[in-house]
């Protein structure tokens, strides 16, 4: 009876944990290409549920800043995130309404030498150039 009772909360325990996981952070991508044209967007998912996402990207001949936040939560491993009208105002309005992510990352099962940086992957977005977009956690 012991060891069943002994069973039954080391699974409780571990699925809790599984559960629980953190994926808050800020995650990058970042590219200056040959021209010396700029792509920096930044999406820092905080601790309490919400997400600022700011771009910018300068093309040499104009410069774009393009931010939004909203809520963010997680349903069976996948990252869903919301606007809503309220978060809208004239410095942030990108709606991220419908849009879907997954955090990538190393599996710890994994015991190879292998460095797999943790990603953040959308896949789906009303927002054309955000979708199918990854990002990297900074550490």
């Amino acid at each position: 009876m012991k060891k069943l009772l002994l069973i039954l909360l080391i699974t409780i325990n571990f699925s809790f944990t599984a559960q629980s996981q953190d994926y808050s952070g800020t995650y990058i991508y970042y590219v200056k290409t040959l021209k010396d044209e700029i792509i920096d967007y930044k999406l820092q998912l905080n601790t309490d549920q919400t997400f600022l996402f700011t771009s910018y990207v300068n093309n040499n001949t104009n410069e774009y800043y393009k931010n939004g936040k909203g809520t963010w939560k997680v349903e069976n491993k996948i990252i869903k995130f919301t606007t809503e009208t309220a978060d809208l105002d004239e410095k942030h309005i990108l709606n991220f309404t419908g849009s879907t992510a997954r955090v990538i990352k190393k599996s710890p099962r994994d015991t190879s030498d292998k460095v797999v940086p943790t990603t953040l992957q959308f896949y789906k977005s009303e927002i054309f150039w955000i979708a199918n977009l990854k990002l990297v956690l900074k550490e």
